[in-house]
């Protein structure tokens, strides 16, 4: 395995931002269906971290490939593809992954809910991957 422990370093802050992201989304949504902010500004929001969050996700998942993190790698796939699924589906009309028109509709809502929830423990489980990847990698290079 190729990177050593400023490879890890980065993939930590990587998760991190990725991990403000879906925390933003939660409150973001939690405000949206208390009423605190209309649907607008909730979707304007949501939408400004669609392609950021996309693109980090899918350059650090490409460095897990190339510096031959297999399992790693693995485990970033599915959220990978999801994220490019998901951003195909959008339909022309719409103003991008969340539309003001449908975000109200009570089971997108909760729909948008349970994938920003699932995104947490993902993002937190890789955390704290990265966490111990890194631990491990700052003892090899000390041995």
């Amino acid at each position: 395995m190729a990177g050593g422990p400023l490879f890890f370093v980065f993939q930590l802050i990587d998760s991190a931002v990725q991990l403000f992201f879906t925390i933003y989304s939660i409150i973001t949504l939690s405000d949206i269906e208390c009423d605190y902010i209309n649907a607008q500004e909730c979707c304007k929001r949501l939408n400004q971290f669609v392609i950021p969050e996309m693109a980090l996700h899918g350059f650090f998942s490409l460095l897990l490939f190339f510096f031959g993190h297999w399992l790693l790698f693995t485990l970033n796939l599915p959220l990978a593809v999801w994220h490019i699924v998901r951003f195909r589906k959008v339909s022309k009309g719409r103003l991008g992954v969340y539309d003001p028109t449908e975000i109200h509709n009570r089971s997108n809502l909760r729909q948008f809910q349970r994938e920003v929830y699932a995104k947490l423990g993902f993002h937190l489980i890789m955390f704290f991957l990265y966490i111990y990847n890194l631990v491990a990698a700052l003892v090899a290079a000390s041995e």
